[in-house]
């Protein structure tokens, strides 16, 4: 359990629950047995070896007791490919963040030098081990356990990832050694805004990542596809708590050459999906690309509240491409971008980095906002009376709005004629409504619908207007 301050603002948040992290070299499948134990597919696998790297933490229960399993890349020691030695750094770090390690080998091969290696390491750390030993699919081999005992980490406990035997007793036994510390129970979360970093390839989002958290959390390299599996941190700012989600660069689908590359990118969807707000990262030295806007109506579309962050902006001449101008640029080609903040930073340098979380703060407070119906009854007063006849709307009359939900914002427009009216209409309500109670950073959802003026029981119009999102 920790907690420590990275600046003078952020603070990394101290695990709720116990930390299990698996290791082991290359291809022994960590990351099959953490699916396994989850019970989901929270990790890329495949047979080429290391296409795990940076940690991956999930959720997992097992006899009413909650803990965070880790999952780390491939740990192959000595070498000097700067690949291998970054990930071998992201397996060090899960190990000093530990409270029990799972150190898996494989028993199809049996004990190797990369083997030894780790276990000397484990054996000169204080953090328990279990020794685990993967790919026993069947009873008969487990008399091939002897040789592992010569790792000198206790009894090795047999299963099979891939088909699931005896999980359950490597699981009954992490449990065990939580009673034998004494390690706390599950605590209360408190509201946690969940961020996704998203963008194409190499625009800098493992960089924001890090220097958002003061310390390496992914792995920063300048080649396309470093991050693959998407990797989170817990923060907290101005009383408020995040959970950081770096993300798989997206590419167009045309683009996606593996197996390894395609559920990257699922992953990275989904967790736009399950974020609150979502940073997207445009490449200010480049400027707008096709596949940003398509990034940006991806995340728009799945109702997530959006903030746009121009990254690289140190590398950028101020002087001739200032932040107003790049902006105006951004609204041109994409004039729904009026209605998303953005802000210039430099992951590199950590310029600006701080104004992140801020505005996530605030658009996530507009995403969940909800308007007391007296209010919004008011606002639709003011808007007829300021536009006279012609708030009709080619025929139609606005009785009242309420608010049907939040996150996004989603609005109910009554009025006698929905069918009647027309396109300009209804985006000139929406922007008077994101500009009376300021919807910044946020979609909205507004539906019209049919209801007498006087007298009558609610009913749909004959050909009832589409529901729209702005």
């Amino acid at each position: 359990m920790w907690r420590r301050a990275v600046s003078d603002k952020v603070e990394r948040l101290e695990q709720l629950r116990p930390i299990v992290a698996i290791v082991g070299r290359p291809n022994v499948g960590k990351s099959t047995l953490l699916n396994r134990l989850a019970g989901g597919r929270h990790a890329i696998t495949d047979d080429q070896p290391g296409v795990t790297r940076d940690r991956v933490y999930v959720e997992v229960e097992w006899s009413g007791r909650r803990f965070t399993m880790v999952d780390t890349g491939g740990y192959v020691s000595g070498s000097a490919d700067a690949m291998e030695a970054a990930v071998r750094g992201q397996a060090e770090e899960a190990l000093e963040e530990a409270d029990i390690v799972i150190f898996l080998c494989d028993g199809a091969t049996g004990v190797t030098s990369i083997d030894r290696d780790v276990a000397d390491l484990l054996r000169r750390r204080d953090t328990p081990c279990l020794l685990a030993v993967n790919k026993m699919d069947h009873p008969e081999q487990q008399r091939y356990e002897g040789e592992f005992y010569s790792l000198g980490l206790g009894d090795p406990v047999p299963v099979s990832a891939a088909t699931g035997r005896r999980s359950g007793d490597l699981l009954e036994a992490v449990i065990a050694r939580f009673d034998e510390l004494d390690l706390p129970g599950e605590e209360e979360e408190g509201e946690l805004i969940r961020v996704a970093i998203a963008g194409r390839p190499n625009v800098g989002k493992s960089t924001l990542t890090n220097q958002l958290a003061g310390y390496r959390v992914s792995i920063v390299s300048d080649q396309p596809g470093t991050t693959r599996d998407t990797t989170g941190i817990r923060l907290a700012w101005g009383g408020r708590r995040f959970l950081i989600m770096d993300t798989a660069g997206l590419r167009r689908r045309s683009r996606i050459d593996t197996q390894v590359e395609y559920y990257s990118v699922l992953r990275a969807s989904s967790s736009i999906e399950e974020a609150d707000v979502v940073l997207v990262l445009v490449d200010g030295d480049e400027g707008l690309a096709s596949q940003d806007a398509r990034i940006m109506r991806l995340v728009a579309d799945a109702g997530r509240a959006m903030l746009v962050v121009v990254n690289k902006w140190d590398l950028v001449d101020r002087s001739e491409s200032p932040a107003e101008a790049f902006r105006a640029e951004l609204h041109r080609q994409l004039p729904f971008l009026v209605d998303y903040p953005s802000v210039f930073v430099s992951a590199l340098t950590g310029r600006r980095v701080g104004r992140c979380l801020e505005s996530v703060a605030r658009v996530y407070d507009t995403w969940r906002a909800r308007i007391p119906t007296a209010r919004l009854n008011r606002w639709v007063e003011e808007v007829g009376r300021r536009l006279g006849p012609a708030g009709s709307a080619g025929g139609a009359r606005v009785l009242y709005v309420t608010q049907q939900g939040t996150a996004p914002p989603s609005f109910v427009v009554f009025c006698d004629h929905p069918e009647r009216v027309e396109v300009s209409y209804r985006r000139f309500l929406a922007n008077s409504l994101r500009e009376e109670f300021g919807f910044a950073g946020s979609p909205l959802k507004i539906a019209w619908r049919s209801r007498r003026s006087k007298g009558g029981r609610s009913r749909r119009a004959a050909a009832p207007a589409p529901d729209t999102q702005t």
